[in-house]
């Protein structure tokens, strides 16, 4: 096989993407107001502790696998004097916000992938001038922010995200930066990588393409797009093709993209009757619809989900219902009643419920939907009060700490009730009351 050599320092590609990957983000974030932590191994615990969400290096390197029940390592915490914290994406949602700030300072065409990933994305620049780009941001954001970031650079987004793996990976010899525009090393590169590293490949096509023979990234990357397409999907193609230095996957950073919402929690404790869970899922519902109102969009579809805890003696059950609306909505009151009718619906007493949520779906940008005889919509009056009553009451909920308006519904310990975070780290950025204290 050849390869085409271009010089580093004057060929200019037309495009190049820099892929920013905060390391360890929620980890990070942690440390940032917790200096004495550096260097200990630190977990970030999903809703009510339950189990790990995020790990520092040195937690990976304890063997912690992600996911795992906080019960079933309880051991290992206490003999490596392991810290653990609950999750606080106030502060992590702040954080990461600064994050995309400076990147959108240094890069006009910056696509925010997750709360912790970013492409930037610049044109007519040379392989150096994409490193010099690649050193400025990492500087940057560490030294604005606080957080170290990895960042891989090639010609379309999932080789960026493998060169970004690599870049952290073996951060010692790479600083954390990595280069794939020219064909040596990205070929080795999908050498040296398994199926599962590359953007997109989930446990299952994994292992259906394992049983092809299909191991490397770069066994993937020479097969041919057309029968890939008719024997998988043209997602996959896709995939194959951007191995192959072809920019093929659009932006689709952009919240408009956003299908559906879901909300939910596992409890505190156990849930046994059905007044218990229709307190919980108004405190979803109300989250829910507050979320979509900031999105400026209107659902058509609801669906609420029961279940019991995967794990002990008890008696397992879990159900979910979906209703679809006629008229697309964002008000909570009609989300709520829909929301309720369906939790009666599926709710099965002498069960001892762990969890439960709401998705809502369908989104639109629009209430436009079509009519029929028997289809009663809102008085253009009417639907006005009540836009201007969902408005209000999210502009007074934003002014405070605490949400202040709620629906009766929601009980008056709000979503507290649902909550367990034994190990919350203060909301540095986002609180008046957490500011750090000088003595």
């Amino acid at each position: 096989m050849s390869f085409e050599f271009r010089d580093p320092v004057t060929y200019c590609y037309d495009k190049v993407y820099l892929l920013v990957d905060c390391n360890n983000f929620f980890c990070s974030c942690e440390r940032l107001f917790r200096p004495d932590l550096e260097g200990r191994p630190l977990l970030v615990l999903s809703n009510n502790d339950g189990c790990v969400i995020a790990r520092s290096q040195e937690a990976k390197d304890l063997g912690i696998p992600m996911g795992i029940a906080v019960f079933k390592i309880k051991n290992l915490i206490r003999r490596h004097h392991i810290v653990t914290f609950s999750s606080n994406f106030s502060l992590y949602l702040d954080i990461s916000r600064r994050v995309m700030e400076v990147l959108e300072h240094l890069c006009d065409d910056t696509q925010v992938y997750s709360v912790d990933e970013a492409f930037l994305c610049f044109k007519h620049i040379s392989e150096k001038e994409a490193l010099d780009k690649a050193i400025l941001v990492r500087n940057a954001v560490f030294n604005l922010i606080g957080i170290n970031v990895g960042v891989g650079i090639a010609h379309t987004k999932t080789l960026a995200k493998l060169a970004n793996h690599h870049a952290k990976k073996h951060r010692q010899e790479t600083y954390g930066l990595y280069s794939i525009l020219q064909d040596m090393p990205r070929i080795n590169l999908l050498k040296n990588n398994p199926i599962s590293e590359v953007w997109g490949i989930g446990r299952r096509l994994n292992e259906r393409l394992n049983e092809q023979g299909i191991h490397t990234a770069y066994q993937l990357s020479v097969q041919n797009y057309e029968a890939i397409k008719k024997e998988y999907n043209i997602v996959l193609m896709r995939t194959v093709q951007e191995l192959n230095d072809l920019d093929v996957i659009e932006d689709e950073s952009d919240i408009n993209h956003t299908m559906q919402i879901m909300w939910s929690r596992s409890f505190t404790k156990r849930l046994t009757t059905l007044d218990e869970l229709h307190q919980a899922l108004a405190n979803f519902v109300a989250s829910a619809c507050h979320k979509l109102r900031n999105q400026n969009k209107y659902c058509s579809q609801i669906t609420v989900f029961i279940r019991t805890s995967y794990f002990g003696n008890d008696p397992k059950f879990a159900a979910d219902k979906t209703a679809n609306l006629k008229v697309p909505t964002s008000d909570t009151r009609e989300i709520l009643y829909v929301a309720t009718q369906l939790l009666k619906m599926i709710f099965a007493p002498g069960y001892k419920y762990n969890k439960a949520g709401i998705i809502l779906g369908n989104l639109t940008a629009t209430r436009s939907f079509q009519s029929d005889l028997f289809t009663k919509a809102k008085t253009p009056q009417e639907q006005e009060k009540s836009d201007q009553l969902m408005k209000a009451i999210d502009q007074i909920n934003h002014q405070g700490h605490e949400q202040n308006i709620f629906i009766a519904s929601q009980g008056p310990q709000k979503a507290e009730a649902f909550s367990n975070k034994n190990s919350l780290s203060p909301s540095y950025t986002t609180s008046w009351d957490d500011l750090p204290k000088l003595i």
